[in-house]
C-alpha cells in the first residue's frame, strides 16, 4: 500500500512536535510561540489570503530581534529536513510494498522494464547484447549547491534508519516508546549542532563529502542494485535464468580534479583524491574479506573443495608463513578461509602501497598489481564453491566480485577538467622555451592545430628548457607527472576523462594531447599504434559552442592521427554536453533544443566517420540546470544517440537526496539504469511519425524563448543591478558551501561573470525560479492555432517534449510572485523595479495560460498529485522563511557596522539553508 497524504502530514506532525519540545525546552516559550505564531499565520494565510493578518505577521519578523530571527530560521530549516526525511521514506515504503507483492506498476523498476522488452518482442540474443553494451555512470561533483554540513547529514540519516517501523507501531509497544526516544535525543542533538559552516569547505572537505555516500550506501546499495536485476531477469526471460551479467554501473568523480575556475584543485588534491579514493574501497575490500572469511567455514574433510584452492595458497609461501607465523596450522582443513586470510593480507598491503604513493617497498612484494588479480583470486574461490555449494556461490562473493568490477582499486574514475585556454597558454609557453618551434599565441586556430598535428605525428614530445617555464605551465606538468603515477598505481580506470571546458577548435584537443605526452600518457605504443591513457573529450557549453560542433567534430575526426587513435581506443569518442550555461545564455527551451540537435549533430557526424561516442550529460539539479527525474531524462534521448552508454553528472544537494540512505540510492540507481535500457532499444526509441513536424515546432518555440529571454537578459537596461538587489546573490557567495569562487570577477554581476549555480540559486531562492521557465510562455503564445494542436500531440506522444514541459511546470510551480515582488522591493529604483516586474509579471501568465491550454488542465500540477501536495504544505512553511530572508537583506544592506553585519548575516546564511531544503532543488 502507498503512504496517503493524510500519513504523511501525520508523520510530519509526530516529527515535528519533537522538534517544538525540543525548541521549548532549550529556547524557551517565548521563542517557540513566536515560532508557532508565524506558522499557523502563514498557514492560515495561505487558506485565507488577508492584507491585515499579513502585516501584522510581517510586523513579528521586523520587529524581532537578531536572536529570535537566528532561532526562528533553525527551526524551520530543521522542519525542512525532517519533513523531506519523512517524504523519503513514504516512498522507500512504497516501492518496498510494491516489490514485496510483485506488482509491477512502477515505471522504471527492472521487472516493469523487462516486461515491456518482452512486449516488445526482444530476444533473448538481443536482450544480452543489450545488456552487454550497458553503461551507466554518474559522476559526483562538488558543484556548490549542497548548503548542509555533513555532520547534520549524518545525524538525519541516523533519524531515518531509527523512523523504519515507528509510525505504524503501536502506540503503547515499548518498540516504539524506545525508538521515539533516540529519535528525541537525535533532534536534540540537531538543534544543538551548527547547521552551517563557519569556514569555506577546502577541497579535502568536498573529497570526504562525496566518499560519505559510498560509505554510507552505495556500499551497500550497489550489489542489491545487481541482486535486484537479476531476479526480474530471470523472472521475465526464465531463458536466462543464471546468466553471469556483466556489471554495467561505474563511478566517477569531478572532486580533486575539476580544476576550471577552481584555484585551490592542484596537483597534490589531485593525488590526495585518488589516494583516499584507494583507501576507501581497499578498506571496505578487508572489511568484506573479514565478513567473507567468517562465512567460508567448509572443511576439506565434509567436502571437496577444488585443488586448485591449495595450489594458490602454496604460490603465497612468503605470505603464508608470514601472516600465520603465530600458528602455521590455522584454518589447516578450511583452505577458503586461509586463502581469503591471505587475500585480505595482499589487499592490505595494495593500501598501504598505493597510500604509499609507490614507495613502501615490503608491501609492494605482495599487493596486488591491479584489481584484475584480486578478481581472479576471488573467481577461484567462487568456482570451486559451485561445485558443492551453489548458494554460496551466489552470495557474499558474487557481491563482491561486482563490487571490484564496478569500484576496481580506484572507487571512483576521477575525471581531470580544465578551461581551453588554459592549455594554450601552457602550450605557447613550451613553444616559446623550445628551440624550432613557432609563436604559438601568433598562429591563429587553424595553424595550431596543423603545427599539433604534425607534432603528433611525431615520436616523443619536443626538448624545452624548463627553468624559464611560467607556473601555470610546471603546475600543469606536475599534474601530468601525477596523473602518471596514480595510473600505473591504481589502475587503467583510475581516471575517466580529460575534459577541456569552452571547447571551439580541434587544436583545443589536440593540445591536451600534446601536453600528455610530456608525462607518457599519449604517445605510440609497441605496435606503432597511437594511444592516450585518457580519453579526451571535448566539453561544448554555450550555445555558441553548441552550434561549433559541426566543424570541431568533423575536424578532428579527418586528422589522420586522431582517427588512429580513436581507432586504438574502440572507436569511440566521448563528448561532454554542458546544460547549465547554455541555459544562462540563451534561456531553458532553446537550451534544451540546442542540446536536443547537438547530440542529433554528434551522432550523425560519427557515423559518417563510422565512430561510436559516449554522450556526457553536464545536468544540476535544478531544471534550468538540465535536473528533474533522471529517468525520464535518459530514457527521452533523441532516438539512436545511446548506444548503452550514458555518463551523468550528480551535483550538490541531488548527491544527498539520491545517494543519503541505501534504500534510495539502489531505487536512483534503477531509475537511471532502466532509463539507459529504454534510450537503448530500439523498440523504445522508436521516431516518432511525425518527428520532423514535432520537431519544426519546437524551434520555432525555442526561437521565441531565446529572443524573448534575451531581451530581458541582454537589452533590459539595468536588469543587472534588479538581479543583484532583488535576489540574495551577493550573499549566496558569503555562505560556505564549496571551494570555488561563486563569481569569476567582482562587481555588480552579468551574464558573462556570473556563474551558473548562483545565477539559478539566487532566482530561486527569491523565488522567482526565473531561469526555468521565462520566454516559455511567449514561445507558446507565438504558436498558430494549428501548431498548438500539434504541441498537444507532442506532449502526448513524444518523449522528449513530454519531458520538457514537465520538468518547466514542477519548476514553475515553485514561483511565487506575490513574494518575488516583496524581493523586488529591495531594488531602490522605483521605476527599474516596475519596469522589470511588469515584464516578469506579463510572461508568468503567459506561462501559466500556455503550459494549462498546452496540458489540458485547469491548474498547474493536476497531473501530479503528489508534487501539488507537497508544494502546498511546503509553501505555508516557506512563506515565512522568505520574509525572514527580505527583512535581514535590507538589514545587512544598511548597516555599516562591521561586528553588526557579521551577526545578521550569519542568521541570512541560515535563512538560505532553509529555504533550500523547502525547496530541494535549488541549484
Amino acid at each position: 500500500m502507498s503512504v496517503s497524504f493524510a500519513q504523511l502530514r501525520a508523520r510530519i506532525r509526530v516529527l515535528g512536535h519533537i522538534l517544538g519540545e525540543t525548541i521549548d525546552r532549550r529556547c524557551g516559550a517565548e521563542t517557540l510561540h513566536a515560532i508557532e505564531t508565524l506558522r499557523k499565520g502563514f498557514i492560515e494565510q495561505r487558506r485565507t489570503p488577508d492584507a491585515e493578518t499579513l502585516d501584522t505577521l510581517r510586523a513579528i519578523i521586523h520587529d524581532g530581534d537578531i536572536s529570535l530571527l537566528k532561532d526562528v530560521t533553525r527551526a524551520f530549516s530543521l522542519y525542512f529536513c525532517l519533513a523531506n526525511l519523512v517524504e523519503e521514506i513514504g516512498q522507500d515504503e512504497e516501492r518496498r510494498n510494491l516489490r514485496e507483492r510483485g506488482a509491477n506498476q512502477w515505471e522504471g523498476s527492472f521487472r516493469n522494464t523487462l516486461k515491456a522488452c518482452r512486449a516488445n518482442r526482444m530476444s533473448v540474443e538481443e536482450v544480452t547484447l543489450m545488456l552487454e553494451q550497458l553503461r551507466v555512470i554518474p559522476v559526483f561533483t562538488a558543484h556548490p549547491t549542497e548548503a548542509r554540513r555533513r555532520t547534520t547529514m549524518g545525524l538525519l540519516q541516523r533519524i531515518y534508519h531509527r523512523c523504519d517501523g515507528v509510525f505504524d507501531a503501536p502506540e503503547d509497544s515499548l518498540e516504539k516508546q524506545n525508538r521515539l526516544r533516540g529519535i528525541r535525543e537525535l533532534i536534540d542533538l540537531l538543534w544543538s549542532c551548527d547547521e552551517i559552516r563557519n569556514r569555506k569547505p577546502l577541497v579535502f572537505d568536498e573529497i570526504n563529502n562525496g566518499l560519505h555516500y559510498f560509505k554510507t550506501s552505495l556500499f551497500e546499495a550497489i550489489p542489491q542494485t545487481y541482486r535486484r536485476f537479476d531476479a526480474a531477469l530471470a523472472e521475465v526471460y526464465p531463458e536466462l535464468d543464471g546468466y553471469e551479467i556483466t556489471p554495467f554501473l561505474r563511478f566517477g568523480s569531478w572532486i580533486g580534479g575539476d580544476r576550471d575556475g577552481n584555484p585551490f584543485v592542484t596537483h597534490e588534491t589531485t593525488e590526495q583524491a585518488v589516494i583516499m579514493h584507494a583507501n576507501t574501497i581497499l578498506k571496505h575490500y578487508e572489511k568484506q574479506l573479514k565478513i567473507l572469511r567468517q562465512r567460508l567455514v567448509h572443511s576439506d574433510t565434509i567436502v571437496a573443495i577444488a585443488p586448485a584452492i591449495r595450489a594458490r595458497i602454496a604460490r603465497e609461501k612468503a605470505l603464508d608463513g608470514k601472516t600465520f607465523a603465530y600458528n602455521p596450522e590455522d584454518y589447516e582443513h578450511e583452505p577458503y578461509r586461509r586463502l581469503v586470510n591471505l587475500i585480505r593480507e595482499k589487499i592490505r598491503a595494495t593500501r598501504a602501497h598505493i597510500t604509499s604513493m609507490g614507495r613502501d617497498a615490503e608491501n609492494r612484494r605482495h599487493s596486488y598489481s591491479d584489481p584484475d588479480a584480486f578478481l581472479a583470486d576471488l573467481n577461484l574461490i567462487r568456482n570451486s564453491l559451485k561445485t558443492h555449494d551453489p548458494i554460496a556461490a551466489n552470495g557474499d562473493i558474487l557481491d563482491l566480485i561486482r563490487l571490484v568490477k564496478t569500484c576496481g582499486f580506484h572507487l571512483a574514475s576521477l575525471d581531470i577538467r580544465q578551461e581551453s585556454s588554459y592549455h594554450s597558454d601552457v602550450v605557447a609557453d613550451i613553444f616559446a622555451n623550445a628551440p624550432n618551434l613557432p609563436d604559438y599565441l601568433a598562429l591563429n586556430c587553424d595553424e595550431r592545430f596543423a603545427i599539433l598535428g604534425e607534432l603528433l605525428e611525431k615520436p616523443g614530445a619536443p626538448l624545452f628548457y624548463g627553468e624559464r617555464l611560467g607556473a601555470r605551465t610546471r603546475e600543469q606538468l606536475a599534474l601530468l607527472r601525477s596523473l602518471s603515477t596514480l595510473y600505473t598505481l591504481c589502475g587503467s580506470a583510475t581516471f575517466g576523462s580529460y575534459i577541456i571546458s569552452m571547447a571551439s577548435h580541434g587544436c583545443h584537443v589536440l593540445e591536451v594531447l600534446f601536453l600528455l605526452r610530456f608525462a607518457g600518457l599519449s604517445g605510440t605504443d609497441h605496435d606503432g599504434r597511437p594511444f592516450c591513457a585518457l580519453p579526451v573529450a571535448p566539453l561544448f557549453e554555450t550555445i555558441e559552442d553548441l552550434k561549433a560542433i559541426e566543424q570541431v567534430l568533423p575536424q578532428l575526426f579527418s586528422d589522420p592521427h586522431y582517427r588512429a587513435l580513436l581507432t586504438n581506443q574502440g572507436d569511440r569518442q566521448e563528448i561532454m554536453l554542458g546544460y547549465s550555461d547554455s541555459s544562462k545564455d540563451g534561456g531553458i527551451l532553446t537550451s534544451a533544443w540546442q542540446l536536443y540537435r547537438a547530440q542529433q549533430t554528434i551522432t550523425r557526424i560519427a557515423a559518417a566517420f563510422a565512430l561510436k561516442t559516449r554522450l556526457f550529460h553536464g545536468r544540476g539539479g535544478s531544471v534550468s540546470r538540465g535536473g528533474g527525474s533522471t529517468h525520464h531524462a535518459i530514457a527521452a534521448q533523441p532516438p539512436g544517440t545511446l548506444h548503452g552508454e550514458i555518463k551523468f553528472t550528480e551535483q550538490g544537494e541531488v548527491l544527498y537526496a539520491k545517494y543519503a540512505n541505501p534504500e534510495t540510492a539502489a531505487f536512483e540507481l534503477t531509475m537511471a539504469i532502466t532509463g539507459a535500457l529504454k534510450a537503448s532499444a530500439t523498440q523504445f526509441s522508436r521516431r516518432p511519425e511525425r518527428l520532423c513536424d514535432y520537431e519544426a515546432v519546437v524551434a520555432k518555440l525555442a526561437d521565441a524563448c531565446e529572443a524573448r529571454y534575451r531581451a530581458l537578459t541582454d537589452h533590459s537596461e539595468g536588469f543587472y543591478q534588479f538581479f543583484s538587489q532583488a535576489t540574495p546573490v551577493a550573499e549566496i557567495s558569503l555562505l560556505n558551501i564549496g571551494s570555488r569562487p561563486a563569481h569569476r570577477q567582482k562587481g555588480t554581476p552579468t551574464k558573462q561573470t556570473i556563474r551558473a549555480i548562483p545565477w539559478v540559486f539566487s532566482w530561486s531562492m527569491a523565488r522567482f525560479t526565473l531561469p526555468a521557465w521565462f520566454g516559455v510562455g511567449s514561445a507558446l503564445a507565438a504558436l498558430s492555432q494549428k501548431e498548438r494542436t500539434l504541441a498537444m500531440e507532442m506532449y502526448r506522444q513524444w518523449p522528449f517534449f513530454n519531458a520538457f514541459i514537465s520538468n518547466t511546470e514542477m519548476a514553475f510551480a515553485k514561483n511565487e510572485m506575490h513574494i518575488a515582488a516583496s524581493y523586488a522591493q529591495l531594488c531602490e529604483e522605483h521605476a527599474l523595479r516596475e519596469k522589470i516586474m511588469v515584464e516578469i509579471g506579463a510572461e508568468h501568465r503567459r506561462t501559466t495560460d500556455g503550459l494549462n491550454q498546452l496540458m489540458r488542465q485547469d491548474h498547474l500540477l493536476a497531473h501530479q498529485p503528489n508534487l501539488a501536495f507537497s508544494l502546498q504544505w511546503r509553501n505555508a512553511y516557506l512563506d515565512p522563511m522568505n520574509y525572514v530572508q527580505i527583512e535581514l537583506l535590507r538589514r545587512s544592506r544598511k548597516t555599516k557596522d562591521k561586528a553588526e553585519k557579521e551577526a545578521i548575516n550569519d542568521s541570512l546564511l541560515r535563512t538560505i539553508n532553509a529555504i533550500a531544503a523547502g525547496l530541494r532543488n535549488t541549484g
